[in-house]
């Protein structure tokens, strides 16, 4: 029998988390209730109580209640759920996790779904599902569930909402949690004007025994890449855009990388190959503006989002910044430079052509980088298919040494 833990705060939506434990018990599975109220008596008997989560913290209700702190006592009993939930994953007694909130319910919630390993079921019944939910999701595969009206009084519409959702779950859970795959995992970023490589690469790394698994360069993306990585999913890396970094400096479309970004392969030993694509732009939109420092720069109109040439002063700044990356690696790393540019915007007859400027960033990475850090120019533009061949090439002979 599958095992279900429904998180909730018992005191407000206990009644619908127990409905929700009806619901799978008629499809077969065994579900358990973790309460994350901190105030108020639960409407149903939960199977795991606040206080055990707040125990997991070293701490007690009675303490965080006295403290009428609710930012700790939010982070407290977040952090005791994440604990017991990881503890049940490690005994076998987790296939699936099912989450009902509001605002804090639903952070809370998401939280512990968060850390928990990519492939396992993950559902949030949310009030706030129909907003920005970046800070939800994050990198994970959550699926946000909006509840339309409030997870609140006893009516036939949240009922059925409630029933989808558990449905959901459950075919989830049906197929597994399991991520298997015949061939070996190669992580390839990409992005819209820099698609092709990637495209490109696919069919050289299928011929070498490969599977692409292709990560949009738009902020989230190459995190989540990242979280694979470090997950133990991902064997090699061709680092192909890392636009996201130009973009996460200007406010552009495609910032919100973090910390750890173009790091994780390199701190797991994982081979990687690193070209420079997107980094000649940075892009802008209506909802995120170009910055005045930009101002006058070449453009290249992709859509209603257009790219700005990236010059001289950017192109030092990204050489140091990806030097520095690179240098931590403890596995193999390999930079190639193609020449002749690195997106469709920065190729020859377009308008952010400009080599060399491109050429500010090759000379500053070698200033920068270790020694035994390979940087292969290449008379190719990012986009042709013997760029892709040669870097599917090189990493396939770092993976196999």
């Amino acid at each position: 029998m599958k095992n279900l833990l429904v998180v909730a705060t018992m005191d407000t939506k206990g009644r619908e988390a127990g409905f929700i434990r009806d619901v799978a018990s008629n499809l077969e599975i065994r579900s358990m209730l973790m309460d994350i109220g901190i105030k108020g008596s639960p409407q149903v008997t939960p199977d795991i109580t606040n206080r055990e989560l707040a125990e997991a913290v070293g701490t007690t209700i009675d303490n965080l209640l006295r403290g009428n702190d609710r930012f700790t006592s939010v982070k407290a009993i977040q952090e005791g759920g994440l604990i017991l939930a990881k503890g049940l994953l490690e005994k076998g007694m987790l296939d699936g996790i099912i989450g009902l909130g509001g605002g804090t319910g639903t952070a809370m919630i998401t939280y512990i779904m968060r850390h928990l390993p990519y492939g396992l079921p993950k559902v949030m019944v949310s009030t706030v599902a129909s907003r920005d939910v970046r800070e939800y999701v994050g990198t994970k595969d959550i699926v946000m569930f909006h509840s339309v009206a409030d997870i609140l009084g006893d009516n036939a519409f949240i009922r059925h909402i409630l029933a989808q959702a558990t449905y959901a779950v459950w075919g989830m859970m049906v197929k597994g949690t399991a991520i298997v795959g015949e061939r070996p995992m190669i992580g390839v970023t990409a992005y819209g004007i820099n698609s092709a490589c990637a495209l490109h690469a696919e069919t050289f790394l299928r011929k070498k025994g490969y599977e692409m698994i292709a990560f949009h360069a738009n902020g989230c993306g190459g995190m989540a890449m990242e979280g694979l990585i470090a997950e133990g999913k991902i064997q090699g890396v061709l680092e192909f855009t890392p636009h996201e970094l130009a973009d996460d400096i200007y406010g552009g479309y495609c910032k919100g990388i973090g910390p750890e970004r173009f790091e994780t392969a390199g701190r797991m030993g994982i081979p990687m190959v690193f070209a420079p694509g997107g980094l000649d732009n940075a892009v802008f939109s209506p909802v995120y503006p170009m910055p005045e420092a930009l101002k006058g720069r070449k453009i290249y109109r992709h859509d209603e989002r257009f790219c700005v040439r990236m010059m001289d002063k950017e192109m030092e700044r990204f050489g140091e910044f990806i030097g520095e990356k690179l240098n931590k690696a403890k596995g193999k790393v390999h930079v190639l430079i193609p020449l002749k540019g690195w997106s469709e915007a920065d190729k020859e007859g377009m308008p952010l052509f400009d080599p060399s400027v491109d050429l500010v960033f090759v000379k500053k990475l070698r200033e920068v980088l270790r020694g035994d850090i390979p940087i292969e120019e290449i008379d190719l533009h990012i986009s042709e298919p013997a760029f892709a061949e040669r870097a599917v090439e090189i990493l396939y002979r770092l993976i196999e040494a």
